[in-house]
């Protein structure tokens, strides 16, 4: 599906291989995306009436293959202030690996590049240019990760893949202390449309503070629309010597996704449930959200294409809150978020 393509080749990890020795082993490519704005309602009155245009996000992509086998990409990326700060847009590096296509189909990638707990579930999506995919909006994973991954197909047909991730879980940072995270996952992708992928990861965290998660994904995606159901865990072990709870974090997530004029006009819903007061939902980037209580996200909206390449989507995120557990603390207001978001990729 156009969708998920045209994000998956400016977000994934280099494809094994390369073009034919005919072509350049050079490619240079691109992606913008940002919204005009307006938050109609905010739960935090800092944010509510505000109004403008950002660019929310900016890549610029090189790659190079050195041989058929082994290829190299850089990726820069720059972003507005996600805060209502101002600034200028602040660039940095998004990717930076080396990959080693071995043993026909096997694949090894050292450097910063994507983690394998958000990339596939992303390209399902097909939408990053609306929102973020649960992990990595609710900040439970990181988009990136530096370190060393290996990946396959465990079938002749490729329909059943494998990929496990070794990193420093320091996102797009430097490594920071001696505590490392691992990912493990499947992937099927079956000829009839169905998808669906496991996957845990293990963090480890000083003071025993570690964390897992966990997530499977169910779905279907054939012809002009697609859809899919998402249950994600992730468990918090409160740090030694304190007296802090460990806290379990429950996500629910659903989406469809229909192409009525396929690359011309497609509509869009998702409903995202955190179950859990959200830790760390406070520093979400364009969309800051309360931490006193569970909530429910919808997504709606419309996209229109100007050529496949470039993108209009008018949309709109409601943050639902649920009363508090606490009930001396009052129920926040809801957050209405309006965007016309616009993309476009070369």
């Amino acid at each position: 599906m156009l969708a998920a393509a045209a994000v998956a080749a400016h977000a994934q990890t280099p494809a094994a291989g390369s073009a034919p020795a005919s072509e350049s082993p050079y490619k240079l490519s691109g992606l913008v995306f940002g919204d005009y704005y307006y938050f109609g309602q905010a739960h935090d009155p800092a944010w509510e009436g505000e109004d403008g245009l950002w660019f929310r996000r900016i890549y610029f992509t090189f790659d190079y293959s050195f041989t058929p086998q082994v290829t190299t990409r850089l990726q820069i990326e720059m972003n507005s202030n996600g805060k209502l700060e101002g600034g200028l847009l602040t660039p940095y590096v998004k990717d930076a690996s080396l990959s080693w296509t071995f043993s026909g189909r096997q694949q090894l990638i050292l450097g910063m590049h994507p983690s394998i707990a958000i990339h596939h579930v992303e390209s399902v999506w097909g939408l990053r240019h609306v929102e973020k995919t649960p992990l990595d909006l609710y900040k439970l994973d990181s988009s990136r990760d530096t370190g060393v991954s290996i990946a396959g197909p465990m079938n002749g047909a490729a329909t059943l893949k494998y990929q496990i991730q070794f990193g420093n879980d320091s996102g797009n940072g430097s490594e920071t202390d001696r505590f490392k995270a691992i990912r493990a996952a499947l992937l099927y992708k079956g000829p009839s449309g169905l998808v669906l992928e496991s996957m845990y990861g293990y963090f480890a965290h000083d003071a025993h503070a570690n964390r897992t998660v966990g997530q499977a994904v169910v779905g279907y995606g054939r012809g002009r629309a697609r859809a899919a159901f998402q249950y994600a865990l992730q468990q918090r072990h409160a740090r030694d010597g304190t007296s802090d709870p460990d806290l379990r974090l429950d996500i629910f997530s659903g989406f469809v996704v229909a192409d009525l004029k396929p690359q011309k006009f497609s509509v869009f819903a998702r409903v995202d449930r955190f179950a859990d007061p959200c830790p760390d939902c406070a520093s979400i980037d364009y969309l800051p959200i309360d931490t006193t209580t569970e909530f429910t996200l919808l997504i709606a909206g419309a996209e229109f294409y100007v050529i496949p390449s470039v993108r209009f989507s008018p949309n709109v995120e409601w943050v639902a809150y649920s009363a508090p557990a606490d009930s001396a603390i009052a129920k926040p207001k809801n957050d209405i978020v309006w965007r016309a978001t616009f993309y476009w990729v070369w």
